[in-house]
This record gives C-alpha cells, sequence and structure tokens, in this order.
C-alpha cells in the first residue's frame, strides 16, 4: 500500500504541475481545492447525517475501488473465511505489481518533462475581460441600475478570479462558525437549525469574499475611483457583487437539502432568504468598516499562492475589523437561531403558539433585522466614500 501510494501521489502531483505549467487557471483552482476542498465534504456529511439521508449506497461505491481490496487482502488468514474475498485480495496484489513499476517510470517521464522541456511559466491572455461589456447581468436586470454598479461588481469578481484575497479571507468566517457556532447548533439537535447555520455560513463568507478589504483591493486605483463614480454606485456594486454570487449557492445547497429533509417548502424558502439577507447584510458591514481605514495604514505584502503583492492593513487590526465585521453579521441571525431552538418553540407550544409560527416567524424577524443592518452600513459607507481621503 505505502508503494502504491507514493507513486501514485508522485505520478499525479507532477501531471498537476505540468497541467500547471501550460494552464493559470489550473493552477488557481488546484489552490483552491487545496484550501477549501474539504469543506462541502465535510458539511455534505453532516447535513446528510442530521437530514437522516442514508449513506450506504455511497459506502457500496467506496467498497468497490482497489483500496478496500486490500481490507480483504488483510483479512484473508483470518479463521472467519467470510470476512476476506480471495478474489479482492488478489486483486489487490495485482495492483500493486501492475501499478508501482508503470507509474514509477511515468513519474520519471513526468518529472524530466516539467523540468526540462516545459516553459517555466504559463502563457496565454484568456484571462483578459472587458469591464464595460454589456454581459449576463444586463440582460436579467436591465436597466434598473446604473452601468458603474454593473462595473464595480464585475471588477470585484475579477479581481478575485485573479488574486483571492476576499476569498481566502473568508476563511475566518469559516472559522468563527466552525469552532462557536457549530457547537451551540449540535447541542440544539434540530435539522432545521443546522440547515439555518449551514445557510448563515455560506452568507457570512460571501459576504467576506466580495465586501471586505475595499481599499486594499482598489489601492492601485483608488484615485481614479474617487472621481469616476459615486459613493452609492461603489457601495451598491460590492453588493450586487456579493448577492449574485450567494443566490445560486442557496439554491444549490439549501433548497435541495430542504426538501430532502422534510423540512418543508416554507421554511427551506425563509432559511434560504436568511443566508442571502446575511450574504448582503455581511457584504455592507464588511465595506463601511474597510473604508473606515486610512490609506496610509496599508503596507504591500506577498499573498498566498501568487507572485502578486497585495496592499494590507499589517498587525492585529486587521483582523479585529474581520471580527467586528463576523459579530455584526451573526448579530442578525440570532433571532432565527433563538426561534429555531427545541427548547424554545417547545416552551412555547405549551402556551399554544404552533412550533411552525416560532420557527417562521423568526426567520421573518431576522430577516426584518438583516435589511436594516445593511441599509444603516450602506448609508455609513457612502458617507465614509464620499469623505475618504488619499493624502
Amino acid at each position: 500500500m505505502a508503494a502504491a501510494a507514493a507513486v501514485v501521489g508522485a505520478a499525479s502531483r507532477l501531471v498537476v504541475r505540468l497541467v500547471a505549467l501550460r494552464a493559470v487557471r489550473v493552477r488557481f483552482y488546484r489552490d483552491l481545492l487545496i484550501v477549501f476542498g474539504w469543506i462541502p465534504l465535510v458539511i455534505g456529511a453532516m447535513l446528510l447525517q442530521e437530514l437522516s439521508v442514508s449513506l450506504v449506497p455511497l459506502i457500496a461505491v467506496f467498497d468497490a475501488i482497489p483500496l478496500a481490496w486490500f481490507v480483504d487482502l488483510a483479512l484473508l488468514g483470518s479463521i472467519d473465511a467470510e470476512l476476506g474475498s480471495p478474489v479482492r485480495a488478489l486483486g489487490a496484489i495485482a495492483v500493486v505489481a501492475v501499478t508501482v513499476p508503470v507509474l514509477a517510470l511515468l513519474t520519471t517521464v513526468f518529472a524530466r518533462r516539467v523540468w526540462e522541456s516545459e516553459p517555466t511559466s504559463a502563457i496565454g491572455t484568456r484571462g483578459s475581460h472587458s469591464l464595460l461589456d454589456e454581459g449576463v447581468l444586463e440582460r436579467f436586470i436591465g436597466d434598473r441600475l446604473p452601468r458603474a454598479v454593473y462595473t464595480v461588481a464585475r471588477e470585484r469578481w475579477l479581481i478575485e478570479r485573479r488574486v483571492p484575497r476576499g476569498l481566502l479571507s473568508s476563511g475566518y468566517a469559516l472559522l468563527f462558525m466552525g469552532v462557536f457556532g457549530f457547537p451551540l447548533v449540535a447541542l440544539a439537535g434540530s435539522p432545521t437549525a443546522l440547515l439555518l447555520f449551514v445557510a448563515v455560513t455560506i452568507g457570512l463568507t460571501a459576504g467576506i469574499a466580495f465586501g471586505s478589504d475595499p481599499i486594499g483591493t482598489e489601492y492601485r486605483t483608488i484615485p481614479v475611483l474617487l472621481t469616476s463614480i459615486t459613493g452609492r454606485q461603489f457601495v451598491s456594486g460590492l453588493l450586487l457583487a456579493t448577492a449574485v454570487t450567494v443566490v445560486p449557492m442557496m439554491a444549490l445547497v439549501i433548497v435541495p437539502f430542504g426538501i430532502l429533509g422534510s423540512i418543508g417548502a416554507g421554511q427551506t424558502t425563509l432559511i434560504a432568504l436568511v443566508g442571502m439577507a446575511v450574504g448582503v447584510c455581511t457584504a455592507a458591514v464588511a465595506v463601511a468598516v474597510g473604508l473606515g481605514v486610512e490609506r496610509f495604514a496599508y503596507t504591500p505584502i506577498p499573498f498566498f499562492f501568487t507572485d502578486v503583492s497585495v496592499y494590507t492593513e499589517p498587525g492585529i487590526r486587521a483582523f479585529v475589523r474581520y471580527g467586528q465585521i463576523l459579530v455584526v453579521g451573526v448579530f442578525a441571525t440570532v433571532p432565527a437561531f433563538v426561534g429555531n431552538a427545541p427548547p424554545v418553540y417547545e416552551r412555547l407550544s405549551t402556551v399554544g403558539i404552533p412550533t411552525v409560527g416560532v420557527r417562521m416567524g423568526s426567520l421573518l424577524v431576522t430577516l426584518v433585522l438583516a435589511g436594516v443592518i445593511t441599509r444603516t452600513a450602506a448609508s455609513i459607507a457612502i458617507r465614509r466614500f464620499r469623505a475618504y481621503q488619499i493624502s
């Protein structure tokens, strides 16, 4: 197993390296997979377990892969002959006998190709995009928003696509919710609360990804930005970038799990709306907090996975600001979590208040509270944009 794992790992890693030398985007998605690839697997497993979805078909698939054959090989000499399959045990031996020499040879070929034949960097200009051309957003939304709002949203998406500083910063939201939020939700033991937790986590990460550090991402072009668009257009563009990202995530993650878990279409819809509202609310708070940082407070530092230097606040101050954003974002969701806690709605049901009414009412209160916070934070951000000084 060790020999097979070594050659498989070495060969696959060199193949990825070879492809990354030819395509910049592959290297980008590889880095994101390394950082965030485990999160959907963990969330999906927890949701399937809490929503009582059977994992037997999935486990049966894993029983058939060659890795499971080594278990049969280990059990072949056991007293109970039914524990190990002789056919699959011989298959494990055959896998090692064929895989190790073949992949060892391919590893040598790939290594020589990477270090002797390929250029030292990828080439191509397919990553260039126009920020002014009409895109999908205009076809759906139309002329309801100024062109500058669409341009700001597209610019932020393009920035994150090239240097995903906001996307990687969303790891703070995942850490915060994983360490502090998940234990509380797990104690509640409610599938509805768990689904709400996932929706809120997605909203927080989207808000941080597209609303955080507006001055740092625009540092090099801040003079042009301040003199070419209004504060309302800038803030609305970042909120639009967040909303357009979080809406499909709710539709693809929250709605299917809500239906599978028999939570009900009404509550599932409200939970998805809460996730969207939290995302936009968090983005508005992040923009307001970020516009309160003076330009001279930024300094260039190397960024993860790239050769690009980004501008950010040094020291502990940036972490404190992220903490402020997350606290305000979570504050908006307190009514929803309280109303979906079993001790609360069970106690209220004893005095004649329906359980469904308590749950859905708490979600509606959260939507209103998130809307108020969003409006207030956006107004503060617009004022700070208008008064921002670059000297």
